[in-house]
């Protein structure tokens, strides 16, 4: 990556506050967004049900604000039309975006930073989407994903259609490799093992919650920090 998720962060800070207009639609062209392959699929295929405000990041740094949501099934970006408020997928390609300040069940980090561009792994692409737990030489990512469920009952012609979270899933980052990871103290001390004394401290000092993001992101920014 060019530029870290919290140098983006940073510098979209500025953007505070900034109301998108028409301008906005004029640099950065929409699409209308097609639910059609959703039809009759009970829940909804968003991380978060409600539009959100966040921030884009696109090539060349540039960054807007937007009203946003997330199709899990699709591993989509939307943004809510200014003008009618219809939802629009972006045309020119997202390199990263944050929701929030916004909490949800699967993290307690806000707000939730999503940036794209790591080795392909797995189904995943250049083009995925992960949330970023930790930045730094080693990088904690979390994907989400949700998938069509189909089920159809014992002598029944009834199909239900639901969609369904898979995961989410950990990735770590170290030398431009990426692989499934599941936080826990031995993994992670395995992991970080060039600095296992002072790892081991640290988790034993700050009662480290291994299923909190936002414990494993002060973790592993301690790690970075050494």
């Amino acid at each position: 990556m060019k530029i870290s998720v919290f140098c983006f962060f940073a510098i979209a800070t500025l953007f505070t506050g900034v109301k998108v207009n028409a301008q906005y639609i004029h640099d950065y062209q929409g699409k209308a967004y097609v639910e059609q392959s959703y039809t009759d699929v009970l829940g909804e295929p968003y991380l978060i049900s409600n539009w959100v405000d966040g921030k884009v990041e696109f090539a060349g740094n540039k960054l807007i604000n937007a009203k946003l949501k997330y199709d899990l099934v699709k591993d989509e970006l939307l943004f809510q039309n200014p003008k009618d408020s219809s939802a629009m997928v972006f045309v020119n390609p997202v390199k990263g975006f944050s929701l929030g300040p916004f909490k949800i069940d699967e993290s307690n980090l806000s707000p939730l930073i999503f940036t794209n561009g790591y080795p392909a792994v797995e189904n995943q692409t250049q083009a995925s989407f992960y949330q970023v737990i930790a930045d730094g030489k080693v990088k904690l990512l979390k994907r989400y994903r949700k998938h069509i469920r189909t089920d159809q009952a014992f002598n029944s012609a009834t199909v239900t259609k639901t969609f369904e979270m898979m995961g989410p899933f950990y990735y770590i980052l170290t030398d431009n490799k990426i692989a499934r990871f599941k936080p826990t103290q031995k993994t992670i001390v395995a992991a970080l093992s060039d600095k296992t004394d002072a790892i081991q401290s640290f988790i034993k000092a700050n009662k480290i919650d291994f299923k909190s993001d936002g414990d494993l992101a002060k973790l592993f920014t301690y790690y970075n920090s050494l």
